[in-house]
């Protein structure tokens, strides 16, 4: 039995239920209310709220129900995660491939992992996001996307170009190169069928890279859609408007001391989807190479 690949799938079908089916659950808050101080009768209770009947996992320090912005938050962040790895493998397919066939694409390639290589990749980000036609811009949150996903295509694309050379070197692939099928063809019938699962568990894992990397720009109060916020005795603050799971972590350093259920709440399911991908991937992995297995 793939015990991965049916843990995996099992995790996965939870979390889109979560995400299509749990925001239409009468006790989870759509609207995303924020609640002030509250009168009990042991007094006057401000946000954040610890874990009760009313909040099951506490509220945030806007007295946003923690619950309720994970599950509203779900569809959100597997959208988000989607875009930015469909475009990262869209732009490594095209440099991977290209490198094998054109020595102009293949210097593209060194050349864009050499650039972006020379800097870790949150600090790249944090650079082209701080450039003031982009700070100012009406699409930040696309240019944040695309930011994030170009900045490690170039490894995708590295991991692609030597999955093809390795393929290359088969006897079945010098035939048909020795036949005189043309590019085309000779990608889509030799060298296809030995890169698609390989393609797809990357794909896959790298959801649970990028996700952990939105987490790491949360942390530092870098938020993929915001506003300009004037502060009472001047100046400007951002604001996030985004709902992404790794948003509630905007306040780790004060949340960690009096609030730790929202790191926790956060931190939790983070995990559980970055755990959902490496079953997935895994159980993908290993199912596909045993059915090879049997066919040899």
């Amino acid at each position: 039995m793939n015990r991965s690949l049916a843990i995996g799938f099992t995790m996965l079908i939870l979390l889109l239920l979560m995400a299509f089916i749990g925001p239409y659950v009468s006790y989870i808050d759509r609207n995303i209310e924020h609640l002030g101080a509250v009168y009990t009768d042991d007094g006057i209770l401000v946000p954040p709220f610890s874990p009760s009947i009313d909040f099951l996992l506490g509220s945030d320090r806007q007295g946003r129900d923690v619950l309720s912005l994970l599950v509203v938050g779900a569809r959100e962040t597997l959208f988000v995660l989607l875009a930015i790895v469909a475009i990262r493998f869209a732009c490594a397919g095209v440099l991977g491939i290209g490198a094998y066939y054109s020595s102009v694409m293949k210097a593209l390639l060194a050349l864009w992992n050499q650039v972006f290589s020379f800097m870790p990749s949150i600090f790249f980000v944090l650079f082209v996001m701080g450039l003031p036609f982009i700070l100012f811009s009406e699409q930040r949150q696309l240019w944040f996307i695309l930011t994030i996903a170009l900045v490690e295509a170039g490894r995708s694309a590295k991991i692609l170009h030597g999955s093809i050379e390795q393929v290359s070197k088969k006897s079945y692939v010098e035939a048909g190169i020795v036949s005189g099928c043309s590019p085309l063809t000779l990608f889509t019938r030799y060298f296809w069928p030995s890169l698609r699962i390989p393609l797809v568990t990357n794909f896959i894992t790298d959801m649970g890279r990028a996700l952990f990397l939105l987490a790491q720009f949360a942390v530092i109060g870098v938020f993929l859609q915001f506003s300009f916020d004037s502060l009472r005795y001047g100046g400007v603050d951002t604001v996030n408007n985004s709902y992404i799971w790794p948003s509630l972590l905007h306040n780790i350093h004060q949340d960690i001391l009096s609030a730790q259920w929202v790191v926790l709440s956060t931190v939790g399911i983070i995990a559980y989807t970055m755990m959902t991908f490496h079953f997935l991937s895994d159980g993908i992995g290993n199912y596909y190479e045993k059915k090879y297995n049997r066919i040899q």
